[in-house]
């Protein structure tokens, strides 16, 4: 069942990708490796190859028929849905068009194309093909002249803001041309579980059975995590702004939301709602609406330059794709280029130690776009920092986040440190989790889990696609960091605390202690309702370390999404949505609401834009 439910993904991702980009290039090889200069050398059958990816192993079937690849099968990996399957997809497709394995990569998903190759390449080598064999380069075809298009309306980066901004605009009456220069859409939105907060909508009312939620308490809320560092005008407009985005997007886009299925304790009201499907089927429905409203989407196209007049207005944004140069001029311009994660040389010295979970290329081209023309910045020093990483490839993390929660909600489970203590209420807000965390001279804690907790563990990393199979996860016993595994099981806890290089003394007492308060119904750090660990059965320990993917800092906007200058103005034509834009969630973000940032502010940011465009007609 799991096997088909990725191959369906792979198929949906590629279809997204087939309907709504028809002016993508494809490759066209000027030279096809020769199936019959590897007869010599290999035989047919079927042959099997691996290369580590970006989650993990990638294991691949490579069929040989009369002396050339009939098929290359992806037969087992753990990459994300949305990305990597749309990686997979492609490139086995290439190889076997081309006959050879020097295909293109997949930009957005370069380490998961990369893996595919290099397992074809290294079964096709144990079957006894040469280097050169399915060797040769596909090249693409390249247009001298720059092509010319034009717009009311063009959004640069198709993540969650831009995608909402496009749809948004073109639901509006507006001609829009969205470009995004990876080979996919969903930026880092695509890489978490689509949740939202639904403050003022109708559908809080109905489905969460909310009447205490107003603007003024989620404006409170999002301050209080973003310890005041916010901007407050964006918050305010966010806050207010919310309900109705929501309800678009429900009512009139059939964006298949309900209620989270975690519900994180850092909202003072019942707010929070999540995709069924998690972001890959938000994607799916709103890239349809986007093609249904005469949307253009240009995939694998980056913009390098906004285009400006004499006046510094912005006239559009020049564009590179696979085969040249296309300037595209438009009545607005939204820069939703999303932010600079993967760029280590803008990213404050405080993140030595921490693992990147998001897309390596979140290099901050739009924030770079925009100092270009003279916008401002502010937070440029604040990261969001999440909790419960797994480093399952090295310096990269899994956000297990919601597979810990799980397993410590009425489950026994414990977080201690190195030296084997507890340090803080397992069912505290990331927020505090992530405190308690970084505050260690290592920055690691770990999950100490009985065998119901551990259940809980594996259902949620099961339901959530963190893994492929529950033997993804047993795989990490065998992954070590720093001399020690990711994950450890047995029965005795003192030699799993060896093994994991945790004080076993202290953490025998801390069990001991902590199991007692639970007895008597109540414990040191106020958990609500704790629960013991088992006795007499498995413990399973796992890794906790701090992990980022959005900037929290970026390009400076006003509530209309319109981009500012040095001195406070906007800068004409111009609008943000997304991580772009900076301020809107301060030195840390409450649940969900990164997501509901990208996807509000695109709302905003596109509504406006389409008015301002059609009222310069």
């Amino acid at each position: 069942m799991r096997k088909m439910e990725k191959l369906l993904a792979a198929v949906l991702s590629v279809g997204m990708l087939a309907s709504c980009s028809s002016s993508t290039p494809t490759s066209t090889p000027s030279a096809t490796a020769s199936a019959s200069s590897s007869t010599a050398s290999i035989a047919d059958g079927e042959y099997e190859g691996e290369a580590t990816g970006n989650n993990g192993p990638v294991d691949v079937k490579v069929t040989i028929k009369d002396g050339a690849i009939s098929n290359v099968e992806v037969t087992n990996n753990s990459e994300s849905q949305g990305i990597g399957d749309v990686a997979i997809e492609k490139v086995s497709s290439d190889i076997v068009a081309h006959q050879t394995t020097n295909v293109d990569n997949v930009t957005g998903a370069t380490i998961t194309a990369s893996a595919v190759k290099t397992a074809v390449r290294n079964a096709l080598e144990s079957a006894g093909a040469s280097k050169d064999d399915f060797s040769e380069k596909v090249e693409v075809e390249k247009i001298a002249d720059t092509r010319k298009m034009d717009a009311d309306v063009v959004v640069i980066g198709a993540g969650g803001g831009g995608v909402a901004a496009a749809v948004k605009a073109a639901d509006e009456g507006a001609k829009v041309i969205l470009v995004e220069k990876n080979d996919m859409v969903g930026g880092d939105t695509m890489c978490n579980a689509g949740t939202l907060i639904a403050t003022g909508s109708k559908f809080q009312k109905e489905k969460l059975n909310e009447t205490k939620d107003s603007p003024e308490l989620a404006y409170e809320d999002i301050m209080r995590i973003g310890l005041n560092k916010n901007d407050p005008e964006l918050v305010k407009m966010i806050s207010e702004s919310i309900g109705s985005t929501v309800d678009w997007l429900v009512d009139d886009m059939k964006v298949p939301y309900d209620v989270a299925a975690t519900q994180y304790p850092d909202h003072s009201a019942n707010r929070q709602i999540g995709v069924v499907g998690r972001s890959y089927a938000f994607f799916d429905v709103m890239t349809k609406n986007f093609s249904d409203r005469g949307g253009e989407l240009l995939l694998g196209t980056k913009a390098t330059k906004l285009l400006t007049d004499d006046s510094g207005a912005i006239t559009g944004v020049e564009c590179e794709d696979r085969q040249g140069t296309i300037d595209i001029t438009a009545k607005v311009t939204i820069d939703a280029a999303g932010g600079f994660g993967a760029n280590s040389s803008l990213l404050p010295d405080s993140l030595s130690g921490y693992m990147f979970y998001g897309r390596t290329t979140d290099m901050g081209d739009g924030l770079q776009l925009g100092e270009d023309v003279g916008a401002d910045t502010i937070n440029m020093d604040l990261v969001k920092v999440y909790p419960q990483g797994v480093e399952t490839v090295k310096n990269r993390a899994l956000a297990a986040t919601a597979s810990s929660t799980a397993a410590t909600k009425d489950h026994g489970a414990i977080y201690v440190n190195t030296k084997g203590d507890r340090v803080i209420k397992e069912t505290g807000t990331l927020a505090e989790i992530t405190e308690a965390t970084v505050a260690q001279d290592d920055k690691i804690l770990y999950l100490i889990m009985d065998e119901d907790a551990w259940k809980a563990y594996v259902d949620k990393s099961l339901e959530d696609k963190l893994v492929a199979s529950e033997d993804d996860l047993y795989k990490w016993e065998s992954i070590e960091n720093d001399g020690k595994p990711v994950l450890a099981e047995g029965t005795d806890l003192a030699e799993l605390a060896k093994t994991m290089g945790i004080d076993s003394d202290e953490l025998a007492k801390t069990v001991e202690e902590y199991n007692k308060a639970c007895a008597e119904g109540k414990d040191a750090f106020g958990k609500e309702n704790p629960v013991a660990l088992k006795e007499g059965g498995k413990y399973y320990v796992v890794e906790q370390r701090p992990r980022f993917c959005t900037t929290l800092g970026g390009l400076k906007a006003n509530t209309d999404m319109q981009i500012l200058d040095k001195d406070g103005n906007p800068i004409q034509n111009f609008y943000g949505a997304g991580s772009v834009v900076g301020g809107a969630n301060g030195a840390d973000s409450m649940t969900a609401m990164m997501n509901s940032w990208a996807i509000g502010s695109g709302v905003v940011a596109g509504e406006n834009a389409a008015k301002a465009a059609t009222e310069s007609k």
